[in-house]
């Protein structure tokens, strides 16, 4: 046992009140609080202890309570030697263990073996990481849970697929040729399978690979779903359920999780008088041309290799027309999906998604997302131009034709149901006004006389038939302000020429007009604040 003198006072003669008494054996120290002076502080003796850098753990708590005590001349241990601890914690569904270490106070230190001994204990078995355990202790990381141990996770299984070994959607893309040219008979929009051909395998769900807690309890793994592959029209099913093949050459169709294959109507000349209409359920190939007059009506796509007149074509997915359209202003077409011709003239086009084309010449063009005109010279004149995203051509107007119009921002569909709906409006309250008139004038001779009894049955028949025009006239103002309020604006709406923009053009973005009174080269068209802006167009974008 060791004494030593900790308390410096101002008067050197002056025996210290306590003394600090260390016995290195037992890994403690002892304070004697002298019984002829006051007792110190808390914080003397604590600041004493502190000053002589002691390993140990000073317990404050133990020196309060003597103080208050007033013990004098009977040594209690204020500090003692402290072994470094640990805690392992496992979370309640057993996926992740943690270690955290309790500093020590010069006692023993925490080994790797005492931190293995415990987790076998524990039953900790799957996915420890003993290179956090290391690196916890060697840099000693207290107070803080560190992550040891980790569960496997369960490998929940795939669900069923199918995989079609045939095209789902056939895109429009022009054969480049050399000097940034493009050919355009060479678009195929109709994929055709042969008789006995594979067109879809199913992809068998799978079961899953089970995972496993810190403990080494299974954690089930959720088996993939199945779905039922089924054989539609004209389609085979092989015995296990797993591969269709078709029955017949034709076109072959995904719906929902069915293949089915839709015939191919091939003509090998033209559409005349010798053919008459097309009416077919399925894709329609013309190797000729579509003489004036006639309609081909399709429910999946339209492909023609020379050109149509003014006829009316109506497709479920694509138009193709090698040639061009020469509409004589009674020309329409409407395809469901995509739209494409070498051009087209004095007629109307209408699609669901793209057009792509050569010129458009007087014409109406309508498409849910974009208009290409890039093909030959890719000309747009004196045309009316409708898409919600994007309308890009190399020439936009003429210095000697009428005006030409490209609107972009909303849905064409909608906008033109919009048109539609104004226009019936101001045609009911035109007739309500005009009814108003009479109704008035019979009110007037009714106050003068009786009205004789036609006049009666008639003031009678306008007041129901104004009655009936005013209820129309408010749903159809409802429907106006419904669609107003939920028309949806395009991101980004654009419309940019590659060459010139000529003046007599105006341009619309969503809401905002831009009539163009000089001639622009290279001009892309937005709206940015509240108004059109012109850029100058990069070809690369």
């Amino acid at each position: 046992m060791t004494s030593l003198r900790e308390h410096n006072d101002v008067d050197s003669d002056r025996p210290d009140p306590f003394t600090i008494e260390v016995n290195e054996e037992e890994g403690s120290a002892f304070v004697t609080i002298h019984e002829a002076w006051e007792h110190p502080s808390l914080e003397e003796v604590v600041r004493d202890l502190e000053g002589r850098n002691l390993p140990y753990f000073i317990d404050k708590a133990t020196i309060a309570k003597e103080l208050a005590r007033k013990t004098a001349g009977q040594p209690f241990r204020a500090a003692f030697a402290k072994d470094q601890e640990f805690e392992i914690k496992v979370d309640a569904p057993q996926r992740v263990a943690t270690l955290t270490l309790k500093q020590g106070h010069g006692g023993r230190e925490v080994t790797m073996v005492d931190i293995q001994l415990r987790l076998n204990e524990m039953g900790i078995v799957c996915g420890v990481d003993l290179d956090q355990v290391v690196l916890a202790l060697s840099e000693k990381t207290y107070d803080r849970p560190v992550v040891i141990a980790r569960a496997k996770e369960p490998v929940h299984g795939t669900d069923a697929d199918i995989d079609c070994l045939f095209p789902l959607q056939l895109t429009m893309h022009p054969k480049e040729l050399e000097n940034n040219k493009v050919d355009f008979r060479e678009l195929k929009l109709i994929y055709a399978a042969a008789e006995g051909d594979v067109l879809a395998r199913k992809i068998p769900a799978t079961p899953g690979k089970p995972g496993m807690t810190v403990t080494g309890k299974e954690i089930p793994a959720q088996p993939g779903r199945d779905i039922a592959f089924t054989a539609g029209r004209n389609t085979i099913i092989s015995p296990d359920g797993m591969e269709v093949t078709a029955a017949i050459a034709g076109q072959p169709f995904l719906k929902g999780r069915s293949v089915f294959v839709e015939p191919v109507y091939n003509i090998k000349g033209d559409i005349n008088y010798s053919v008459g209409n097309v009416d077919f359920k399925g894709s329609v190939k013309i190797e000729g041309s579509v003489v004036s007059g006639f309609a081909i009506k399709a429910t999946e796509s339209i492909e023609i290799n020379g050109v149509v007149e003014d006829c009316c074509l109506e497709a479920g997915m694509d138009i193709s027309i090698k040639g061009g359209v020469l509409g004589a202003d009674r020309g329409t077409m409407k395809a469901g999906r995509d739209f494409s011709a070498l051009f087209v003239e004095n007629c109307s086009v209408e699609a669901g998604r793209n057009i792509v084309v050569g010129d458009a010449l007087n014409s109406e063009l309508s498409a849910g997302d974009s208009i290409d005109v890039v093909l030959g010279t890719g000309r747009v004149i004196g045309s009316k131009l409708s898409a919600q995203n994007l309308a890009i051509m190399n020439t936009l107007g003429s210095p000697i034709a009428g005006r030409t119009h490209v609107a972009v921002g909303f849905e064409p569909k909608t906008v033109a149901l919009l048109k539609e709906l104004k226009e019936t409006a101001r045609n009911t309250e035109h007739t309500l006004e005009e009814i108003g008139k009479h109704i008035s004038t019979l009110e007037k001779l009714s106050r003068t006389g009786s009205l004789p009894e036609e006049k009666e049955m008639l003031y009678g028949r306008l007041l129901a038939t104004a009655d009936e025009l005013d209820h129309q006239l408010q749903e159809h103002r409802g429907r106006i302000e419904m669609i107003e309020s939920t028309m949806t604006k395009a991101a980004q709406p654009t419309v940019k020429v590659r060459g010139t923009c000529y003046p007599n053009v105006r341009i619309k973005i969503g809401t905002f007009i831009f009539d163009c009174t000089t001639e622009y080269q290279s001009a892309v068209f937005y709206e940015e604040d509240g108004k059109i802006k012109v850029n100058v167009y990069d070809n690369k974008t």
